[in-house]
């Protein structure tokens, strides 16, 4: 007996060993938790915080005179109002656009659907600030259109409005219908085929059906994509910039940029956050109230699906839907290449008016431009590569703790989300311009900014593939003494790579066309291509230079959103 009981306390003694390392292991992860939760908050919440407080310091003193300035000018309103009628006109023309061909597509029998499908995407792999130039050399005065005209028609006055709030909704509803055309196909293809036909079977008209059954069922992706729009146009820096403030019509962000560059860093910041405010407003009704109303119809609806006949109507439809292609993607790029390939803009196009010469100065001889698509090219690859490591890191500590500070670090991660890419660039100017954190001046405050608008996007694309991967596998591991990193490495990151990827070339070709970010915090020697487009007319280039480096972002835009594609439709398979 004593034997016995000295051997149960020699088993008791190890087992009270063995739970008292998993408590250390405990403590040291959550330390690791906390100190990257605090790391997250900071480099997140650090500059929005400086522009709430800077709204308030005025010459030293804690003061609401720049809210009560901001509220008695009439500019204020102006730009308000402005905002609000170009998101409500690039929503309804987005709407119109996008809708009818995912209807078109999905619901009767168009016999090109998959070539509209790949019309759409490549008209979205062609950035808004790109369709604004090549929509000034079609219809400005002198431009393609104005020539044409007087050649067909001998038309010696013009008076076409190219800058106008109008042109900005024009253009950036042609940037941002596929949002909208995705979006419904995809609510569409899910929407019940069974339904529909029981609703036919039952006497039901096409057009009874459409209103009572497909229509309800697509509504939470008509308001989500909608307020999608409305946010990314509302945020738009770019084309407001080319198109509106030639002729004096201010928006919020371009206001916001006037104020910047005046150094009237109090009403910058006000205007900073009622741009915050109205953003997150947008982004809390999506996810709060739009995607929780979403709804699955499984029913086989791709192998019941009701398809409605065009019949006579195709005569006219067919034409119609290429004849909007040639306009939004055909003519655009065309008159880009046409432009990039001329010595001089304006002149007659003719073959002895044609030379190469605008490439080779872009990518051989312009210093300037050159050091721009490096700089670009480098920026972009750091801070997607350190954008994924800290989005991976997020995600493991978000998918294997069950604390609260991991949830914490999660939800500060993806605010960027709600935030125009302005917003980042001017928290980041106010974060990083003094001691002992000063990057303001330095190719590091555009890559730092950038990590932090890169991150919630590369949580999004493994966000869901980690939903997906059993936790007993890296419990397994652990109880096998397999270190932190080892396990990450050997066993998360293949079960993600895929999703890490595509990611990773998103962040990638966004910052080789971001134009406010780079803008607003570059210096000499940092331009960046966004830079080099916005400011190369003004540096004494001209639109033939301006047309050859946008064809070179087009082209880098289509083959990167292809790879992505590949990758996508490769996961999809496996």
């Amino acid at each position: 007996m004593k034997i016995i009981s000295k051997n149960n306390m020699n088993r008791y003694s190890k087992t009270s060993k063995n739970i008292k390392k998993p408590k250390l292991h405990l403590n040291f992860t959550n330390a690791i938790l906390l100190v990257f939760s605090v790391f997250i908050a900071f480099l997140f919440c650090f500059p929005i915080l400086k522009i709430v407080y800077n709204s308030f310091n005025i010459d030293g003193n804690i003061s609401m005179k720049a809210y009560k300035d901001m509220i008695t000018s009439v500019g204020t309103y102006k730009a308000l109002y402005n905002t609000m009628k170009l998101a409500l006109g690039v929503l309804l023309l987005t709407w119109l656009l996008g809708g009818s061909l995912a209807f078109l597509c999905q619901k009767t029998d168009f016999k090109y659907s998959k070539l509209i499908d790949k019309l759409v995407f490549l008209s979205f792999c062609i950035p808004s600030y790109i369709i604004s130039v090549s929509w000034v050399q079609i219809t400005s005065k002198g431009g393609y259109l104005h020539r044409i005209l007087k050649l067909l028609f001998n038309i010696q006055s013009y008076n076409f409005k190219t800058y106008s709030i109008t042109a900005c909704v024009l253009v950036m509803s042609v940037h941002l219908y596929p949002l909208v055309y995705f979006g419904i196909s995809n609510a569409l293809r899910k929407t019940g085929g069974v339904l529909e036909k029981s609703a036919r079977i039952c006497g039901g008209s096409s057009i009874h059906v459409m209103r009572t059954i497909t229509l309800p069922l697509i509504i939470p992706a008509f308001l989500s994509t909608g307020l999608l729009i409305v946010s990314r146009s509302m945020a738009n820096f770019g084309v407001l910039a080319y198109l509106a403030l030639p002729v004096g019509s201010e928006v919020l962000t371009t206001r916001i940029f006037k104020a910047m560059s005046e150094l009237n860093i109090p009403l910058v910041c006000v205007l900073s956050i009622t741009l915050v405010i109205i953003s997150s407003l947008i982004y809390i009704i999506t996810q709060k109230y739009i995607f929780r109303r979403r709804f699955d119809i499984k029913d086989g609806a791709s192998s019941n699906k009701t398809v409605i006949h065009l019949g006579k109507f195709s005569t006219i439809i067919y034409p119609i839907v290429f004849s909007f292609f040639m306009i939004v993607l055909v003519i655009p790029t065309i008159t880009l290449i046409i432009s990039s390939l001329m010595k001089r803009w304006g002149l007659s196009v003719v073959g002895a008016n044609m030379t190469l010469i605008n490439y080779k100065r872009v990518l051989f001889e312009n210093t300037l431009i050159k050091r721009a698509i490096i700089n670009s090219l480098e920026y972009g690859v750091v801070s997607a590569f350190i954008a994924c490591i800290i989005g991976i890191a997020i995600i493991y500590i978000y998918k294997f703790s069950k604390k609260r500070t991991a949830r914490l670090a999660m939800n500060i991660a993806i605010i960027p989300l709600a935030l125009p890419n302005m917003i980042l660039a001017i928290g980041a100017v106010f974060a990083w311009i003094n001691k002992p954190l000063k990057l303001y001046g330095t190719k590091w405050i555009i890559i730092v900014t950038y990590v932090i608008l890169f991150i919630p996007m590369i949580i999004k694309q493994i966000k869901g593939i980690s939903e997906n991967i059993d936790i007993s596998m890296d419990n397994v591991a652990k109880t096998l003494g397999v270190p932190l990193f080892r396990r990450i490495k050997d066993i998360f990151l293949p079960l993600i790579n895929r999703g890490v990827i595509t990611g990773f070339l998103i962040c990638f070709l966004i910052a080789l066309r971001e134009i406010p970010i780079s803008l607003l915090l570059y210096s000499k020697g940092n331009e960046t291509i966004g830079v080099m487009l916005f400011t190369i007319q003004s540096n004494s280039y001209g639109l033939e230079m301006t047309s050859a480096i946008a064809v070179i972002v087009i082209a880098i835009s289509i083959i990167g959103n292809i790879i992505i594609n590949k990758i996508g439709i490769r996961r999809l398979n496996k």
